[in-house]
């Protein structure tokens, strides 16, 4: 399916960081970034529904996500930063779930990470 402008009713930036919340437990290492995956809402701006088998493969097969915290390292290897949305292969990463609030997240190396978007709705 190529990109689609999707309908949000708020800032999905905004809307991710409400839903992660306190994250200063959380410590990551070395050149390692951990990155929440970028799920699309339910509708484009077309009117198109999307479907859940549809949205659920953003899961498996996203490749953007807003970058939550970097490891000490990271900064030297990438130009992104925390806040950034950011794109990468799908298979590259160790999937891992943030367990206070169910977020579908990955650890990825910085050095893997491909580029920075401005809209996550960019990059399918």
């Amino acid at each position: 399916m190529p990109p689609a402008l999707m309908m949000h009713t708020e800032d999905p930036k905004d809307a991710l960081m409400r839903e992660i919340g306190d994250l200063s437990q959380i410590e990551i290492f070395a050149d390692d970034v951990l990155v929440a995956i970028y799920r699309r809402p339910e509708k484009t701006k077309g009117g198109i529904i999307m479907t859940d088998v549809t949205r659920g493969e953003d899961l498996y097969q996203g490749k953007v996500g807003l970058i939550l915290k970097m490891g000490p390292m990271a900064e030297q290897d990438t130009e992104c930063r925390v806040g950034d949305w950011c794109w990468f292969r799908p298979a590259d990463g160790w999937a891992v779930t943030l367990a206070a609030n169910k977020t579908p997240s990955r650890v990825i190396r910085a050095a893997l990470i491909r580029g920075r978007c401005g809209d996550p709705d960019l990059i399918y």
